[in-house]
């Protein structure tokens, strides 16, 4: 997978001055700048699978300086969706708030 930081890796890397266009940029195939990139650094897919928790997953995200985590299934092989740290606020946002004003409702009628 070709990240915008690997784009943005291979632009400073053929970058020389703003006068001078960057020919050499054009030649290239990605299939080309992937051999390069893996040539410096070799990072596998992080990924997670569908089991995990959220903890796991934001842990993951953190640990690893990412910001997508794709979900794996398993047994295919396919990628579910994808988290984002975006996305997983939004969850907690939704479904913890429901989850405290649930609580909240029960524990009002037996305060009366």
């Amino acid at each position: 997978m070709l990240t915008i930081t690997d784009f943005i890796i291979i632009l400073h890397r053929y970058y020389k001055s703003p006068l001078v266009q960057i020919y050499e940029l054009e030649e290239h195939k990605i299939e080309t700048w992937r051999e390069l990139y893996l040539q410096e650094t070799f990072k596998p897919l992080v990924n997670i699978s569908p089991d995990a928790s959220i903890f796991d997953a934001v842990y993951s995200l953190i640990k690893n300086k990412i910001h997508r985590l794709p979900v794996i299934d398993p047994v295919t092989g396919n990628a579910l969706y994808i988290l984002t740290h975006k996305r997983i606020l939004k969850f907690l946002q939704l479904f913890v708030s429901i989850f405290f004003l649930g609580e909240i409702c029960k524990q009002i009628p037996s305060k009366v």
